[in-house]
């Protein structure tokens, strides 16, 4: 009972430490002036006016950042599906090598990836390009859909293919069929991985940019030269939103447990 009672206690603290940093934030943006006060001086929803519709800075960063997660996280699931689906069907050397290349952008340091990027953008001559910009936080990312599809793949039940292959059902018949629809939860989540931290990455963007655009992390950054501003408490709450948003959509929808590492109960 007192261990119980204990473990109430240290959940009902970490999630006031982890609200108060947020309640702080909301706060800011509600200011009616330049600086961020707490509590809010003269509250307004100016600033959220600004940065979604009349701040041309913040409307065009914005418009960048959900370019690039949205293209990023679907070009990452484009390119993760057939090394899944290779590793799970061969199982063989070459799909497992490129399976761990693919991977290999997220175990490293953001920093490390994004200065070599940046120098081989430059070599090329692609550097600053918006596009670049997305084939970068694909390759970043792509770990994420290549591991979730592999979840998925792997929780398939074996005699639905067998049952498929009984029936006279060929091989794309079989994928798209049972394979796909048994998948499709594991590939939307991967999908919406990889768009959330690619909405949220400055690193590796600092770097392929080359001051040419600015997403929303980008502009934050270049706006700390004038100090905080109620604005980009603004895109904090912007991200705090989406992140919210697609993790409640990743648990509604999703296998979150399996996702998580949770094995499947067994009857």
């Amino acid at each position: 009972m007192i261990l119980r009672t204990i473990s109430n206690v240290f959940m009902a603290l970490s999630a006031v430490m982890l609200a108060l940093p947020i309640l702080v934030v909301c706060g800011a943006a509600l200011n009616s002036g330049r600086t961020m006060f707490f509590p809010p001086k003269e509250p307004t929803l100016a600033r959220f006016k600004e940065f979604f519709f009349t701040e041309t800075v913040w409307v065009t960063a914005l418009g960048n950042s959900v370019i690039v997660a949205f293209c990023s996280a679907a070009l990452a699931v484009l390119v993760a599906w057939p090394l899944a689906y290779g590793l799970w069907k061969q199982g063989g050397k070459a799909a497992q090598v490129l399976a761990g290349l693919g991977s290999m952008p997220f175990a490293l340091p953001p920093i490390v990836f994004g200065v070599g990027l940046g120098f081989l953008w430059s070599f090329i001559g692609t550097l600053g390009t918006l596009w670049i910009g997305i084939v970068s936080h694909a390759a970043l990312f792509m770990a994420l859909p290549l591991v979730t599809i592999s979840i998925g793949l792997q929780s398939i039940d074996r005699s639905h293919l067998d049952a498929a292959a009984t029936m006279g059902a060929t091989g794309p018949v079989v994928f798209r069929t049972v394979i796909l629809p048994q998948t499709m939860p594991y590939t939307v989540s991967g999908f919406f991985f990889a768009l959330v931290l690619s909405f949220n990455e400055f690193i590796v963007m600092f770097f392929v940019t080359a001051s040419s655009y600015s997403t929303v992390t980008l502009q934050i950054f270049n706006s700390l030269r004038n100090g905080y501003t109620p604005t980009m408490a603004v895109a904090a709450i912007t991200f705090i939103v989406i992140s919210i948003a697609v993790f409640s959509a990743v648990a509604r929808w999703g296998d979150l447990p399996r996702l998580m590492g949770a094995e499947p109960t067994k009857s």
